[in-house]
């Protein structure tokens, strides 16, 4: 039985989030192409997050939780979302910021600082793994401000959790609503979106189960290493279907994930992405970022350029945000 309605949420975003045809994009691509303006959530510069944190922050609502500590890199959209959250809800934002500071505080720092988040940079040594380092300071931060008589609350990497991730099985159903007033909620579906952390792509794949949906989900990688990212993805899809009150399950053999658009390494532009930027920007005037959405398009016009389209009635591309990292990523870009 759904159990979703029974966990504690609050309102952070406007739903649901428009479904809107690329017809320009659409010829380019020789399939039917629509956006899933997930970057129109209302909160913040907009973008993924907004879903999951519903959750997370209704939990710590309810938990009389005074401040909200999160991480990610220094131009992260999770971390500038989270901190967006907060402050609609009256919390105080404390940021972990993987990588150095940026004296011209552009993008999603400009953001961060605006919202006067509180914000520890840190540089893991070579010799240990960057996240155990990020999450054990995230711990001695919030053992501080416990000391100093708060109630903090740790939103992991990404807002990558169960907990999170259930507000994407809602994503799910309300795209097969928008589909079905399209009368396309019958056709065979290809759903793309860009993979970080994994938990949007492990809500996708959960979403689509328990819905009975005809959807292939393509998670595009933006880093790391794709057998542990598919282990990951199928884990949490399986943890949220449990949190959620559904019996179904999820094997890594349902996870689908393409690697061949990272570049050399996280948040490395490459020519693909800058062409996707500029294709989507001058074919229907949406902004991509270089980090995520344009890595996921740039596979997108390959498969469509390379004819694997054809078996699909329409595709669904989710613009997961990221609109602030233009403006960080500028001259790279130009």
């Amino acid at each position: 039985m759904n159990r979703i309605s029974s966990l504690p949420r609050v309102m952070l975003g406007s739903w649901p989030t428009p479904l809107q045809p690329a017809d320009q994009l659409s010829q380019q691509l020789g399939c039917r192409l629509f956006i899933k303006r997930e970057d129109m959530t209302g909160l913040g510069g907009g973008g993924n997050k907004a879903r999951k944190l519903e959750f997370q922050l209704g939990q710590a609502v309810k938990s009389g939780v005074t401040h909200i500590i999160t991480t990610g890199a220094v131009q992260s959209n999770h971390a500038q979302l989270t901190a967006g959250a907060a402050r609609k809800l009256g919390l105080q934002p404390h940021l972990v910021l993987s990588g150095q500071p940026d004296t011209q505080r552009r993008g999603n720092l400009y953001l961060d600082h605006l919202m006067d988040s509180e914000l520890t940079f840190v540089s893991p040594p070579a010799d240990r793994p960057p996240l155990e380092v990020i999450n054990e300071v995230m711990v001695e931060v919030a053992n501080k401000i416990t000391r100093e008589g708060g109630n903090p609350c740790i939103i992991p990497e990404g807002g990558t959790d169960a907990l999170g991730t259930v507000g994407y099985i809602l994503a799910v159903e309300e795209l097969v609503e928008q589909l079905r007033a399209l009368q396309m909620d019958s056709k065979r579906m290809l759903i793309v979106v860009a993979t970080g952390t994994c938990g949007t792509h492990a809500g996708l794949i959960a979403g689509a189960n328990v819905t009975s949906s005809r959807f292939d989900i393509l998670g595009v990688s933006v880093s790391g290493n794709t057998q542990i990212k598919i282990e990951k993805t199928a884990r949490i899809a399986r943890e949220t279907l449990q949190l959620a009150g559904y019996d179904n399950t999820i094997n890594e053999g349902q996870v689908w994930i393409e690697d061949g658009f990272i570049g050399s390494r996280y948040a490395d532009i490459t020519e693909e992405c800058r062409n996707a930027i500029y294709v989507s920007a001058r074919s229907e005037g949406i902004f991509l970022d270089p980090v995520y959405t344009g890595k996921a398009m740039a596979a997108l016009i390959h498969m469509g350029q390379s004819g694997q389209l054809s078996k699909y009635d329409g595709v669904i591309f989710v613009h997961t945000g990221g609109f602030p990292l233009l403006f960080n990523y500028d001259s790279a870009i130009v």
